[in-house]
């Protein structure tokens, strides 16, 4: 019955954080817009007009997957990191001037330059996570403070390796095409990257729940001391959840770059690791579950373009929402209550068993 009410707990808090996020949205449109119905009808229903607007909720989609898986691992360790923001960023960067670089034939181009773009995301990751496991320094403060460092690297790299002076703005030369993800839907730029996010969904799924060091991951997240006294390696399990958390990041960086860009030019983190962070809270840290997260994230992102370009309400109002949604699951006291009653209610209950069944016997 226990186990129930935490479960029951942990899919409630999400859905009430999303409702009650929502519904300060809508008041805020309504005290701000002039005609409010109209922006709530383009903000909600929007995304849904035509295929090409489907299309990019499924384009936005897709980078939150990775940025939400590598905070899924992370969270699961209890480590609340940005670095997948940095990872991201820096791991894009990487393949870009590996594709610029060394040619290749078609499909094992973007291939070997998402790997690399992977393995440079998590070497991205090994100070906050070093840090963290060996002095138990703030990741949170650590990994923000290296986002920084990692921008003005790839400001550096951009500007003195790989800029294209001709193209009339701050880019990359422009990729080749066999480095290009190709697109599987008509209409739209869906890219196979959607397929690498959902195989990496499983990917990261079964590492988590299937597999010994995954374990480790979860119980260090649970209990550091008592795993500490189980034998489990903690300085190790939690270097490592952030090394893993980049590697899937820099991916991403990687599919991101080579399905919806012709050029590297990116000039500051795109912020897809706090998205990231918000699709992990709504997941509730299952890899399983994260693609649902994403596409949420992704719906109201576009929904709110189409209402700024329709209406005089800004598109920062998906920012209101993430924070609320985020403030409201991670406060301790929101449902705590309810939570402690129904804790209260099934041990009743299944004493008021144990009871009867004394008394049958």
């Amino acid at each position: 019955m226990k186990k129930k009410s935490d479960a029951l707990f942990q899919i409630l808090t999400p859905l009430l954080a999303v409702a009650v996020a929502l519904l300060i949205a809508f008041a805020i449109i309504f005290m701000v817009s002039d005609e409010p119905v109209k922006a709530l009808q383009a903000f909600i229903t929007g995304p849904f007009t035509t295929v090409r607007r489907m299309g990019n909720v499924i384009e936005a989609m897709i980078p939150l997957v990775f940025t939400g898986l590598a905070a899924c691992v992370m969270f699961q360790a209890k480590q609340f990191s940005l670095i997948a923001d940095g990872s991201f960023l820096v791991g894009a960067l990487a393949s870009a001037v590996f594709v610029l670089n060394v040619a290749m034939p078609a499909g094992l181009h973007s291939t070997i330059a998402i790997l690399l773009g992977g393995v440079v995301g998590a070497i991205c990751a090994i100070i906050p996570g070093f840090l963290k496991a060996k002095w138990n320094a703030n990741e949170f403060v650590v990994s923000m403070m290296f986002n920084f460092i990692l921008v003005y690297f790839t400001l550096y790299v951009l500007l003195n390796f790989i800029r294209d002076k001709d193209s009339g703005f701050l880019a990359s030369f422009k990729l080749p095409k066999t480095a290009k993800l190709p697109v599987i839907v008509p209409r739209t730029q869906i890219h196979t990257g959607l397929i690498i996010a959902l195989v990496m969904v499983v990917l990261v799924w079964l590492f988590l729940y299937k597999t010994k060091w995954g374990y480790s991951i979860r119980m260090v997240g649970c209990n550091p001391s008592f795993s500490s006294f189980a034998g489990i390696n903690t300085f190790m399990v939690v270097f490592s959840c952030q090394i893993i958390g980049g590697f899937i990041a820099g991916i991403g960086g990687s599919v991101e770059l080579f399905g919806m860009y012709d050029r590297f030019q990116w000039q500051d983190t795109p912020g897809y690791g706090f998205d990231g962070m918000t699709v992990a809270i709504l997941a509730a840290n299952n890899p399983a579950l994260v693609p649902i997260g994403a596409v949420f994230i992704a719906y109201i992102r576009v929904g709110a373009e189409i209402m700024a370009r329709t209406s005089n309400v800004p598109n920062e109002m998906v920012n209101i929402i993430q924070g609320i949604i985020m403030l409201l699951v991670t406060a301790s006291a929101f449902l705590a209550r309810w939570k402690h009653r129904a804790v209260i209610k099934s041990v009743r209950a299944e004493n008021k068993l144990e009871t009867t069944a004394k008394g049958a016997n």
